[in-house]
């Protein structure tokens, strides 16, 4: 009737009552043992051959598990009530194998209702035909073994619904895994090419770069050497003079080469937040210069725009740059504090300033006000009353935000 482990049940119980039938009641006259080994398989063919033999839970058409039932009913009752002696017995077992098969197709009431109607067939013939004291004995072992495989075919059912539902998602978890692996592919392959087309990008600037910079100021040396030789004999003053100018336009070529070379060095923060590449700052830090320096933040760090961030870890380069060469500190403290508008960034240290020592070129204090106010912030530099310089900077996270600072020191 069903595939797999439970037709495997029905094959064995029918071929079993088969030869009981055939071997068990010897004393049978031989139209009866016929009748009964016809009717048995018959039986075992409904359990083997389609379209009825094909029938599953939840699939297939009531009509078709009721002509099973029915046909299989019919065939038990015929084959019960001509056999005799052990044959007698053994096909009556075949009983809980049509009631398992009940149970696995219909829903638990109906297959309830035909084990129900069954027995009572069973135990009404038993009466009929040995006595009503044996009828009622084998109904309480019927009952027990109705009662067992009803239990036993539900349980099975459950088991293979999760067995299932856990195929299903397995299958869909694979299904999801092998579509997430194509999107990395294909984002892997994009990366790629992403790389690929920025590396190009970046050779042609670096060449129109070099052509437009190095090679303006190499053509200009050029032009003015071969004036200097020509000038080197007739007027050797002239020559030298254009060779002054010459080492100008050299270490004005020098200058570009290696501001070129410094744009090309990854930045600090590649790779870092803000706060964690000035704790790998202020490690190095101490470790070169034996400065106590102490780094608190407050407020979560924010998603702050890359020329703020790279800004703010500039200012405490610069601030621990002059507290160690301007102020001969021997403590410094940073505080980086996050506040929903703004970030401020104050360094403190204990020496005793020079002032004037810090407002020369690159990314000095000079330098690093004007950029600052670039960013629409403000930047507070000078000595404490009570020893010991500060350097305070508060920048909006937004630049449109507007940042209200009030100044209590003078500038360095």
């Amino acid at each position: 009737m069903l595939p797999g482990r439970v037709m495997i049940v029905a094959v064995v119980m029918i071929v079993g009552a088969l030869i009981a039938a055939v071997t068990a009641q010897p004393d049978a006259p031989l139209w009866k043992r016929g009748v009964v080994v016809g009717a048995l398989s018959i039986l075992l063919a409904l359990n083997l051959i389609p379209p009825l033999s094909d029938i599953r839970p939840r699939s297939t058409p009531p009509i078709q598990t009721a002509i099973y039932l029915m046909l299989a009913s019919a065939l038990y009752f015929v084959a019960f009530s001509l056999s005799s002696g052990a044959a007698s017995t053994v096909i009556s077992m075949l009983l809980f194998l049509l009631v398992g098969q009940a149970t696995w197709t219909l829903p638990l009431a109906a297959a309830l209702i035909y084990a129900g109607g069954m027995m009572i067939g069973v135990c009404g013939m038993i009466a009929f035909f040995i006595g009503l004291e044996v009828a009622l004995q084998s109904a309480a072992t019927f009952s027990f073994g109705v009662v067992f495989v009803t239990m036993f075919v539900r349980l099975s059912q459950r088991y293979e619904q999760q067995t299932e539902q856990a195929e299903a998602q397995r299958a869909r978890a694979e299904e999801l895994l092998a579509q997430l692996q194509a999107s990395h592919d294909e984002l892997r392959a994009a990366r790629e090419r992403e790389l690929k087309m920025a590396a190009i990008e970046e050779r042609v600037r670096l060449a129109r770069d070099i052509h437009d910079g190095l090679g303006h100021y190499l053509t200009i040396l050029n032009v003015q050497l071969q004036a200097a030789s020509r000038l080197l004999q007739r007027d050797p003053e002239r020559a030298a003079a254009v060779i002054a100018t010459c080492r100008e336009v050299a270490q004005t070529a020098l200058d570009e080469v290696r501001r070129s070379v410094a744009a090309m060095q990854p930045s600090p923060l590649d790779g870092h937040s803000l706060d964690v590449a000035i704790e790998r700052l202020i490690d190095d830090f101490r470790l070169s210069t034996a400065i106590d320096v102490r780094f608190v933040q407050a407020g979560d760090l924010p998603a702050l725009p890359q020329t703020l961030a790279m800004t703010l870890y500039r200012a405490v380069q610069e601030g621990l740059t002059n507290a160690r060469k301007h102020g001969n500190a021997s403590q410094i403290d940073v505080t980086l504090t996050f506040l929903p508008e703004t970030a401020r960034l104050t360094i403190r240290d204990n020496g005793q300033p020079n002032n004037g020592a810090h407002e020369g070129g690159g990314f000095g204090l000079t330098g690093l006000r004007e950029r600052i106010e670039r960013l629409g912030g403000v930047l507070r530099a000078g000595p404490l009353p009570e020893g010991g310089f500060l350097l305070d900077i508060v920048a909006p996270v937004a630049r449109a935000n507007e940042v209200h600072y009030d100044p209590g020191f003078a500038g360095r």
